[in-house]
């Protein structure tokens, strides 16, 4: 698909990517000061898009944003912009940034503004079949995001540096550990391990992007019977000869 054929959804109005527009002064641009969600597009249509607007809205009321979304006006602008970007298999971006200010402020956004909400849809094809078959190389690294990390939020810097250096390094995802050395997530994934009984992840208080596809995997866990541990795992407290690992993301 050529760039001039690709189209945006930009508050609300279906745009060709050229003609989309949004203010130097945006706090999304200037602070980072926005919120994010990004889901699987299948058939055409955004995957478990309720969940993801459900943890948008709640990132919105944490971070004070004002203003109201409607689910299904957004999930109908979501299906339509995956039809006319002819994107059948893909990934579909909501942001929504605070707002601009009437004039350059400084980190105080202050109250009243008018929050800008742009939707994206492109084509992804997926992994390679052999990353599935044959399993990746992650690389742990000492970050803890720290409280706000529950916020799916664009300021994601010490994420982007962390995922560099994995890839730069030969591996396929950094996986963040706290000061004690106990994994907690990857810089785009949550992740499992499996004993041969029990799963066990990082507990969603253990400052982690609890993801919509981590739950998706309780949730089966549970109709299984198969049990869950919360517990954020030390390298050395796995057994190599039986522990096996898994990471998540949409």
């Amino acid at each position: 698909m050529h760039a001039e054929t690709r189209f945006v959804y930009l508050n609300s109005r279906l745009l060709p990517v050229a003609a989309a527009m949004v203010s130097v002064f945006d706090r999304g641009f200037a602070y980072g000061d926005a919120l994010f969600e990004t889901m699987k597009v299948s058939a055409g249509c955004p995957v478990f898009f309720d969940d993801h607007f459900q943890r948008l809205n709640q990132g919105m009321a944490e971070a004070g944003f004002s203003t109201h979304l409607d689910s299904q006006g957004l999930a109908s602008q979501a299906t339509s912009l995956a039809e006319v970007n002819g994107v059948e298999g893909g990934r579909l971006r909501i942001m929504l940034s605070r707002g601009t200010p009437p004039r350059p402020a400084g980190l105080d956004p202050g109250g009243g503004l008018r929050p800008t909400l742009l939707v994206t849809a492109d084509p992804f094809a997926g992994h390679p079949p052999a990353i599935y078959r044959e399993g990746v190389v992650c690389r742990t690294v000492r970050l803890n995001r720290g409280g706000y990390a529950r916020l799916k939020s664009s300021g994601l810097i010490a994420s982007v540096i962390a995922r560099r250096e994995a890839h730069d390094a030969g591996a396929f995802e950094a996986i963040f550990t706290d000061g004690h050395g106990r994994m907690l997530e990857g810089s785009v994934s949550n992740i499992f391990f499996h004993d041969g009984e029990t799963l066990a992840t990082a507990p969603g208080t253990s400052h982690i992007l609890a993801g919509v596809t981590r739950q998706k995997v309780l949730d089966i866990a549970g109709e299984l019977d198969i049990p869950v541990v919360y517990k954020a795992l030390k390298v050395e407290e796995l057994d190599p000869g039986a522990a096996s690992a898994f990471i998540t993301g949409s």
